[in-house]
């Protein structure tokens, strides 16, 4: 089981004190930061309710907002130890002896903000030394290598001693999600995303209903999201949802990544068991020089497997995107204008070219679309040349993506087509396919391709075909359009 300790932090006490009473039975720690409140003071806190009061006033050496005297501080925390707090947070530089009842457990803490330590086994030995029930540290992670080596700290010292280890920052966000697989006492929580108090902190939410955090007794098999950025993505709500529907012991996580070679070579020796990961930029071209086999008519992967020791990459785009197209319109001696050319306009070009289909691809830049075009032997043209006649029209830019959606990548006078494909999702209908159906024309919204590049890889992990419209029906409760 993975116990969860949310923070909660406030200027007013008054506010502090109503959500102590909301939260309290609902997680095994609740950590409250004295040093938020305008005036620092003892809130009352119950007890004998299966939750445990973690007092913390951070000073600000430590990134905390304490501002008074530090003999203050500690005679704060002091009085909260006989007040009802099971535990005190007290840094690593505390080395006055507290007047506290023999039963107050101590969570000895270091943070460190502004780099990411060399010396981490030294720092954890001679806090250890100075005495704690369990020792906390939490450093910045700015780089994959740096996350790789703390995750491998973490797999060892983690055995050694009661800890809580964590990297702060967007890629030290997975040392959150693994460190409770791997035996940190605690995984912190805030109560939402603007009530975080470090930098990559979990929500409450997240941690209960989307990754079931607590309900682990055994790790899960182990799944996840390879790129940078994906806080948009929407693949952690989707195929967690999946897992639980399909009351599988697996888990899929968000890893956003610097470098994608440097993460496979610390699962290569990491004992939890990985077993998947979907790609996204910029890594879809980048994770072919990890793979042992590829199943794979494109030259970009989106979805990789475990097979034994080896990994195999396969991309569901590619039959997700024809799919949707050949169900409903017949390729046959037609021509294509492809927008955009970055990363699915290089799978939509060489799934349309492998139907016979002519290919244009338009750009805005005159160079790079070029380039582009001569990679697969097909005509380029520009934005600003338009309007351009053809049978279909994919959109592969990102233009009339939420939040922007009234913006199109073309006008009511550029609509020359048989039938437009919009690979965007969200919104389910954009502003460029409702301009199509107003001039009569067919259309075909980003879901459909969406909803099948994900079945496939659902399949491609489970061997099971996920029912497509209640995966239609999941989507579009996640991006509240349904």
């Amino acid at each position: 089981m993975i116990n969860l300790c949310l923070t909660l932090a406030e200027p007013s006490s008054a506010t502090l004190t109503q959500k102590i009473a909301r939260y309290t039975g609902q997680v095994r720690y609740i950590e409250v930061r004295l040093d938020h409140l305008a005036e620092p003071s003892l809130p009352s806190v119950p007890t004998c309710q299966g939750t445990d009061f973690i007092a913390t006033c951070r000073p600000r050496r430590e990134g905390g907002r304490y501002r008074g005297e530090e003999r203050d501080r500690l005679n704060l925390l002091q009085k909260a130890a006989h007040s009802g707090f099971a535990w005190l947070d007290l840094e690593h530089d505390v080395g006055e002896s507290l007047l506290i009842p023999s039963s107050t457990r101590i969570v000895r803490s270091y943070h460190c903000f502004d780099r990411f330590p060399e010396d981490l086994s030294s720092r954890f030995q001679s806090m250890r030394e100075t005495g704690g029930d369990v020792i906390k540290l939490a450093v910045s992670v700015t780089t994959t290598q740096q996350l790789a080596k703390l995750l491998e700290w973490m797999e060892s010292m983690l055995k050694v001693a009661p800890c809580v280890i964590l990297g702060m920052g967007d890629l030290g966000q997975p040392s959150r999600l693994l460190g409770g697989f791997l035996g940190n006492f605690w995984t912190y929580v805030a109560e939402d995303e603007r009530s975080q108090v470090a930098p990559g902190q979990l929500t409450l939410q997240n941690a209960i209903e989307r990754y079931k955090l607590p309900n682990w007794r055994s790790n899960p098999v182990i799944y996840g999201l390879l790129g940078n950025p994906i806080a948009h993505s929407l693949s952690p709500v989707i195929h967690n949802r999946l897992f639980q529907h399909y009351q599988l012991e697996k888990v899929y996580l968000p890893f956003p990544l610097d470098d994608v070679e440097t993460w496979f070579e610390y699962i290569r020796n990491s004992r939890l068991p990985f077993q998947g990961f979907s790609v996204t930029l910029p890594f879809k071209t980048d994770v072919l020089k990890v793979v042992q086999v590829k199943r794979s008519p494109v030259a970009s992967l989106n979805t990789l497997t475990k097979k034994g020791s080896r990994w195999e990459g396969l991309n569901t785009d590619y039959d997700a995107f024809l799919g949707a197209l050949k169900s409903c319109f017949s390729l046959k001696g037609k021509t294509a204008l492809v927008l955009g050319n970055g990363g699915v306009a290089h799978t939509v070009v060489k799934a349309l070219q492998d139907q016979g289909v002519e290919v244009t691809v338009v750009g805005r830049d005159r160079e790079r679309v070029s380039c582009f075009a001569n990679r697969y032997g097909c005509r380029s043209t520009l934005f600003s040349d338009l309007p351009m006649a053809a049978d279909i029209c994919v959109n592969a830019t990102p233009v009339g993506q939420f939040p922007k959606v009234q913006d199109s990548p073309l006008q009511k006078n550029q609509l020359d087509f048989e039938l437009i494909y919009d690979l965007v999702y969200r919104p389910e209908q954009t502003r460029v396919l409702e301009l199509a159906r107003l001039q009569g024309l067919k259309t075909i919204s980003g879901m459909e391709m969406f909803v099948e590049q994900a079945a496939l890889q659902f399949v491609a992990w489970t061997g099971i075909s996920p029912e497509r419209e209640m995966l239609r029906e999941m989507i579009r409760e996640a991006t509240g359009d349904n």
